[in-house]
């Protein structure tokens, strides 16, 4: 009899774990498994933000697939899955056709614009590496021809940046960059060219506070923190339209911002499934042991998934940690099904809540215990070090974090 053949798309946390779960069911001979990813890397997106604030070089963050998977017997492709034809149980990833036995679909998110006029078109975003490397060349750019500049209205329009979105994203990027902006760059350039005041970043928000999805107390710590670091903060502001270098909000009020950076929100990717799979936010329905509805042999998880324990109103929320436990899962379900076995009915445990505030500081919730400060920095860079696959990464990264300690960030643009 041939080997069940489980075909894994989306290289994220989800795919990758799941992946990593399997490969015991690999080493004994008894599955084929074949993840598809559209980059031959494994991006560690929580970390973007350093990325684009100069915290971080650019492969700091990324893990080879190849690599990842060296002598696992894991086969991967490099390609994007135009199509999966469930009846045929197959799909297409670029040119090939590929069957399944069994299949795995943890696509990942992408930007949600909500239907904004000009939010795709004139905004930056930070999805991916080059979202990252776009804004951080965009800012030193800007230094260089602000430097050039004699009258302080247009330099201050020039260095000016606002960061659309209240969440984790929007608070850890904003508050990376008024350090980079106001401690980095501005050290550059001789004080006659560029003043610390010159730079601004400010944070628009669509709820009453920041960081609506935490509890209230980890909302107060980052506003205070932002506050104090220079960051300004506009709560209850929701934005109607972008155009070039121009925010036009809701209330009819218009700001003017060089650098305009959208992180309000993530939708799933799109995968062509049946309507009924699907919930009114394109998010995956699946059933307690992360199965697509109607589809025995087809799971999903993370951010695609819509996957509401019994205990909940609302999907779990789009997070590494919920995909990283959902691969376990499905990995131990993938097994069961083949060994025909009884399924284990996934049930979400969070290990807390962390977010980073700029340079030595970080918030967060360990153990029903909220904390802020240096201690919870260190916490939240160690449990996002181990998040990675290799030593030889973690040891990367524990060098680049040293070394910014000592010395300011690279401001070279490629």
């Amino acid at each position: 009899m041939s080997k069940p053949h489980i075909v894994i798309v989306g290289g994220g946390f989800g795919g990758v774990y799941t992946a990593r779960f399997l490969r015991p069911l690999l080493e004994d001979g008894s599955i084929r498994v074949t993840l598809i990813n559209r980059e031959n890397y494994f991006l560690f997106t929580p970390l973007l933000h350093e990325v684009a604030s100069g915290g971080l070089t650019p492969r700091s963050v990324i893990e080879p697939m190849r690599e990842i998977f060296k002598n696992s017997g894991v086969r991967f492709i490099e390609a994007d899955v135009s199509s999966i034809d469930t009846s045929a149980q197959t799909l297409k990833a670029d040119t090939e056709t590929i069957s399944y036995d069994y299949l795995v679909l943890s696509a990942g998110a992408t930007t949600n614009f909500y239907g904004v006029r000009g939010a795709e078109q004139y905004s930056h975003t930070l999805k991916n590496l080059q979202d990252a490397l776009h804004i951080r060349s965009a800012l030193i750019i800007a230094c260089e021809k602000a430097s050039r500049i004699e009258n302080t209205t247009e330099r201050k329009a020039l260095l000016s940046c606002v960061v659309i979105g209240g969440g984790p994203a929007g608070v850890e990027l904003a508050s990376e960059l008024v350090d980079f902006m106001k401690t980095t760059l501005s050290a550059y350039f001789n004080k006659t060219e560029i003043r610390p005041d010159d730079m601004s970043v400010t944070v628009l928000s669509s709820s009453p506070e920041l960081l609506p999805q935490f509890p209230k107390s980890i909302g107060v710590i980052a506003h205070k923190a932002l506050v104090k670091s220079g960051v300004k903060i506009q709560n209850n502001t929701t934005v109607a339209e972008i155009r070039k270098k121009e925010i036009i909000l809701s209330d009819g009020r218009t700001m003017v911002a060089e650098h305009i950076i959208w992180v309000a929100g993530v939708k799933p990717q799109p995968l062509k499934l049946a309507a009924n799979t699907l919930d009114k936010g394109g998010r995956v329905i699946t059933d307690q042991y992360l199965r697509v509805v109607h589809f025995e042999n087809i799971f999903a998880l993370g951010d695609i998934a819509c996957c509401m324990p019994k205990s909940q109103q609302t999907p779990l929320p789009m997070l590494a940690q919920v995909a990283a436990q959902q691969a376990k899962i499905a990995a131990f379900n993938l097994r069961n099904i083949i060994f025909k076995k009884k399924l284990k009915t996934f049930v979400y445990r969070e290990k807390g809540l962390l977010v980073s505030l700029g340079q030595w500081n970080a918030a967060g919730i360990i153990f029903g215990i909220t904390m802020s400060g240096p201690f919870m920095w260190w916490i939240w860079r160690t449990v996002y070090l181990f998040n990675f696959h290799s030593w030889r990464k973690r040891i990367k990264i524990v060098v680049e974090w040293t070394v910014g300690i000592f010395y300011p960030r690279d401001i070279s643009v490629f």
